[in-house]
């Protein structure tokens, strides 16, 4: 099946198609050495680069990643660029109008738009192996118990959490008896939490709210504050529990998480979160980390004040702003583990944070260890955790 230039797996079993169960085709993946890897009993659904004009459909798909990566690095410069505009006597004009149009989503209500989601789905064709979201659990979560989702590694744009969470409702017009939320979704996966956490600063960052968080709205706030809103409301959400020092200890080819900071254990107990954890096999092979080897303890510090000290490069990193292209070698392929609800705890202790604590590393090393073969890692690479 064909949607908007990907291909859409539901599975196969002993050669039988299997469209209500929902379970993910092989997937093809490059890491070096092309595999085949079995996805027989995760429920899947899979976005895949279609065989036909599949040129085409990769070179869009690097359109689209480079809009996600320019939204970024727009946000940061535009507004400078256009302070700087002011001040010149010529073009007072053209700073004015920069500013009004970065003001606009800050000024006037910006509602979701479908669209925009499906537009970013369009990037998984970028990656050879394109982006699967798979469960362990036939029904992942029908959301009576409020739900955690922990995504690992960060990464350096959380592609994972990206294309492989809530936008994919947002792309099926959050309609779980559409079509398609059967396409995006799985008719037997939902509902998922929609929405997932980010660093304030990139929340508010210029261009990326607009195109990104409001468009999509799929991403809030990860401040304190916005998490115990919802949290008090019972309301279902993901985040990267290893923030900006998963992002500033990233290197390619290593599947490292930092798991230091237990907040998220503290106030997953105090109100009683069923936790799952989520790893992305193929994040860590998106990017060259070309700091990851200097200053590593300044760069944690840096990472304490929320400044991430990375400098990136892709695959075409002499080519002005295509060296923000990630390799697209592998896939994205994001697998939700078995989760444990939390016991509902007024006031956890240190003991009680340390035992839920253990068991999430615990839970998340062996998610690695029982899928990491499918995807084309070798069996005496295990997970680095820091903690």
């Amino acid at each position: 099946m064909h949607v908007a230039g990907l291909t859409v797996s539901h599975g196969h079993k002993d050669g039988n198609w299997e469209p209500v169960q929902e379970r993910s085709a092989d997937i093809k993946v490059n890491r070096g050495t092309l595999v085949q890897p079995n996805l027989d009993g995760l429920w899947s659904t899979s976005l895949l680069p279609g065989s036909k004009d599949s040129l085409f459909q990769k070179c869009f798909g690097g359109f689209v990643l480079l809009c996600l990566t320019a939204s970024w690095s727009l946000g940061a410069t535009l507004p400078v660029y256009a302070a700087w505009l002011l001040w010149q006597e010529d073009a007072k004009i053209l700073g004015t109008a920069i500013l009004g149009f970065l003001a606009w989503p800050y000024v006037f209500p910006v509602k979701p738009w479908p669209s925009a989601a499906r537009f970013w789905l369009r990037a998984a064709a970028y990656f050879d192996g394109g982006c699967s979201m798979s469960f362990e659990e036939r029904v992942p979560n029908d959301l009576s118990i409020p739900q955690l989702n922990c995504y690992h590694p960060h990464g350096i744009f959380t592609l994972g959490l990206i294309l492989n969470s809530g936008i994919r409702c947002s792309a099926a017009d959050r309609k779980p008896t559409s079509e398609r939320w059967r396409r995006f979704v799985g008719s037997n996966l939902g509902p998922i939490p929609l929405v997932g956490l980010a660093a304030e600063q990139l929340v508010q960052l210029p261009v990326f709210r607009h195109i990104m968080v409001l468009w999509t709205g799929n991403i809030e706030s990860a401040s304190k504050r916005n998490m115990l809103r919802k949290m008090n409301r019972g309301e279902s959400f993901g985040l990267c529990p290893g923030g900006f020092h998963e992002l500033t200890l990233f290197r390619r080819g290593h599947e490292h998480v930092f798991l230091k900071k237990k907040g998220f254990i503290y106030y997953a107990l105090r109100h009683g979160y069923r936790v799952v954890p989520a790893y992305t096999f193929g994040e860590s092979s998106t990017y060259v980390n070309a700091l990851a080897d200097w200053c590593k303890q300044a760069r944690i510090k840096f990472a304490d004040w929320g400044i991430p000290a990375i400098l990136i490069t892709g695959p075409c990193w002499w080519v002005p702003l295509l060296g923000l292209l990630p390799f697209g070698d592998g896939g994205l392929h994001t697998v939700h583990g078995t989760g444990r609800t939390f016991p509902k705890i007024d006031k956890p202790s240190e003991e009680q944070v340390e035992e839920y604590h253990a068991w999430y590393v615990k839970a998340l090393e062996e998610l690695f260890e029982r899928h990491k073969q499918r995807f084309g890692l070798v069996p005496d690479q295990h997970l680095e955790v820091n903690i």
